[in-house]
């Protein structure tokens, strides 16, 4: 913001945005009538702030309107109290007994800030800087706001104000360089929470609940509305997965940095990399399907070249407990559709309840104890043998239709059917029994 002393009402049009527009008396006495109310609209397409005259002229009611109309304060050296800027006008006028000059500087040195106003910016400029996230762009803008001067993400000024804002700013400016340089302000915490998110989707139901005071102290929105993306390579275990996910990780946290909109956490949980984005509230299907997009979208900005890499999304749950059915929820997406690169959960059907109810400790518990003698065997055996029963259990006890869906011949279903039933000591031919296990079978390959 700058101040510019006008001899004539001509040359109001070609004055620079956000300027204090003086008016000298011969300026004053040009502006009668309707040309005052012309000078007011020039002043307003210049991107002026204000009009000040200097010397008495008759002010319509119909230019008052205009000024409020069109956003120029017009002020009148004889009057205070219209506003900090009327004041400052009227104190430096009568101080300086109308020297033109004496006024267009003491203008200049107030709307320059004095030292606390100075430092109130520079506060809120820091404040900025640090929700930045290390965006150059984003900085800039905070900058701008704060100081009150067009910064661009080069951190310099074509032109800013003098006096103690002008210290503060090309303070700030410094600051606001090395964050940029350095990246996110917040990359520690940012660590603390990825492995605090960690802790959160892998820790019993109980020991979740008692970190969640912890999770909110260190900024994770952990009881707001979540939906879970989860990247998965397609290799074996071993250095080279691992270097993927570290690349996945790395790649993501300044990815997710520059997505404006939802919170973005990032942790690698095993072997996979868990985003979690986080929205005050349900959004619906409009917010899923967005949530889709951009995990489209992320899946392709982050993928290392010549690596395959499929990302399962969850849908929308809430708070802690919800979050932990979204990472369930994830890891099924990529499990039942091993074929596309983007996963999404189906929103339908049983296995939505049995996700929401296996998320759990008592439902995993249960589920645990129920087929725990097949857990304990060796090896594949409880994988396999936990996927024939329950292909037995959907097609009604047929040991022929479950045999074509787990590729074995049916006496050999029949076989592993018996030594089933004789370690679970169950009943296959009770309801009850038969109900409890199809549930637990589906629950324990979620």
């Amino acid at each position: 913001m700058s101040v510019r002393l006008i001899e004539s009402l001509g040359e109001v049009v070609s004055q620079p945005p956000g300027s204090v527009l003086v008016l000298t008396t011969a300026a004053c006495a040009q502006a009668v009538g309707y040309r005052l109310e012309v000078a007011l609209r020039d002043a307003a397409s210049a991107g002026a702030v204000a009009m000040v005259l200097t010397a008495p002229i008759t002010i319509s009611r119909s230019a008052w309107s205009l000024a409020e109309r069109v956003g120029v304060e017009l002020l009148d050296t004889r009057t205070s109290g219209i506003g900090p800027l009327g004041d400052v006008v009227a104190t430096a006028f009568r101080e300086n007994r109308g020297d033109l000059a004496g006024l267009v500087v003491a203008v200049q040195g107030a709307l320059a800030g004095d030292a606390a106003d100075s430092l109130a910016r520079a506060a809120r400029a820091v404040d900025g800087i640090a929700r930045s996230g290390g965006v150059p762009e984003r900085i800039a803008e905070e900058v701008s706001a704060a100081m009150g001067v067009a910064v661009d993400p080069d951190f310099t000024t074509a032109e800013g104000p003098g006096g103690h804002r002008a210290a503060a700013t090309a303070i700030v400016l410094r600051l606001a360089a090395l964050a940029a340089a350095a990246g996110a302000v917040d990359e520690l915490p940012a660590r603390s929470r990825a492995h605090l998110l960690t802790e959160l989707l892998a820790a019993p139901e109980k020991q979740a609940q008692e970190l969640a005071p912890r999770a909110r102290a260190l900024g994770l929105p952990i009881d707001d509305w979540h939906v879970i993306l989860r990247f998965e390579p397609e290799m074996d275990e071993g250095p080279d997965r691992y270097a993927v996910l570290d690349t996945l990780a790395s790649r993501t946290a300044r990815a997710v940095r520059e997505l404006v909109g939802p919170a973005w956490n990032a942790a690698l949980a095993g072997d996979a990399l868990v985003v979690v984005r986080t929205v005050p509230r349900d959004q619906g299907s409009t917010g899923l399907r967005q949530a889709v997009r951009e995990a489209g979208a992320l899946l392709e900005r982050v993928r290392p070249a010549g690596a395959k890499v499929r990302c399962g999304v969850s849908t929308c749950h809430e708070g802690v407990l919800g979050l932990r059915t979204c990472a369930s929820e994830a890891r099924t997406a990529l499990r039942r559709d091993k074929t596309e690169a983007l996963a999404t959960y189906d929103l339908a059907g049983l296995d939505r309840m049995l996700e929401e109810w296996y998320s759990s400790d008592s439902a995993q518990q249960a589920v645990r104890d129920l087929l725990q003698p097949l857990l304990d065997l060796p090896g594949g055996q409880p994988k396999r043998l936990i996927t024939i029963l329950r292909a037995y259990l959907d097609h009604h006890g047929s040991p022929a239709k479950a045999a074509e869906e787990v590729n074995l011949h049916r006496n050999a279903v029949s076989r592993n059917i018996r030594r089933i039933e004789t370690l679970l000591k169950a009943d296959l031919s009770n309801p009850q029994q038969r109900l409890a296990l199809q549930l637990a079978c589906r629950a324990a390959q979620i």
